[in-house]
């Protein structure tokens, strides 16, 4: 069974700022999942500030309308992370797939910071690559290609390095113009970026300035199967401010 859904989580992107901390603004917004021009159900991304200063917790959740919800599953992705210095610092990571196949699919991942180790849900241990995060967590790192950036697009590239369920791989990513584009929740003037490092599969991604660089649209194909996608559909809701005493 393909992960479908999962996917397209990889590069999911969280709302984001000209200054790193907007990486990190609490945020939620709801998509529209399709496969060419099926509508397959909806999506949800949500960012949500941790138990502990500087963490949070990042997490996606598809949900197939029940037509689709036999072949597909719902499926959930978890990161808890923390950051020091600027840095991404992963956790724990959670995959969950409901469905047929499912049992194959679903792991998690736990990071030891001192031992510089990741224990998977079968308490086997490999190393962890300096700098490396989780498949949540690339969503994240790969907003400093467009932190600030605004029309007419700069080329810019960035290799993050992935911890997944049984390898170590990398992401090379790549701004490769501006376009407008329609979605449901609107038509907005977007930055295009893509995935430049794997000739089996096509991912492109597309984010808006004007929504403080939240994910519009992404798109993933491998040959010629046919498109998988999520477009925006609800704008982004933000926790409001606590006002002082």
């Amino acid at each position: 069974m393909t992960r479908m859904p999962a996917l397209l989580a990889l590069v999911l992107l969280g709302a984001a700022g000209s200054a790193l901390a907007g990486r990190f603004d609490p945020h939620q917004a709801g998509y529209t999942l399709y496969r060419g021009s099926t509508e397959l159900g909806q999506a949800t991304v949500q960012l949500a500030a941790g138990e502990t200063a500087n963490c949070y917790v990042y997490s996606y959740t598809a949900k197939p309308s029940w037509l689709f919800r036999w072949a597909t599953g719902s499926i959930t992705e978890r990161s808890d992370f923390c950051v020091e210095d600027g840095r991404l610092m992963p956790a724990a990571y959670r995959y969950h797939r409901s469905g047929i196949g499912a049992d194959d699919e679903n792991f998690s991942l736990r990071f030891d910071p001192e031992r510089r180790i990741v224990t998977d849900h079968k308490g086997e241990e490999r190393e962890w690559p300096e700098g490396a995060v989780d498949r949540m967590g690339v969503q994240l790192e790969a907003l400093r290609l467009v932190e600030g950036m605004s029309f007419p697009v700069d080329e810019r590239r960035l290799t993050v390095t992935i911890v997944d369920d049984d390898r170590i791989k990398d992401y090379t990513l790549a701004v490769v113009g501006a376009e407008t584009i329609e979605v449901p929740a609107g038509r907005f003037e977007t930055i295009r970026i893509e995935r430049i490092n794997d000739p089996r599969k096509t991912t492109r991604f597309w984010v808006a300035p004007a929504l403080d660089y939240l994910l519009v649209k992404v798109e993933q194909q491998r040959k010629d199967d046919p498109v998988i996608g999520i477009a925006l559909k609800t704008p982004p809701q933000r926790p409001q401010p606590t006002p002082d005493p």
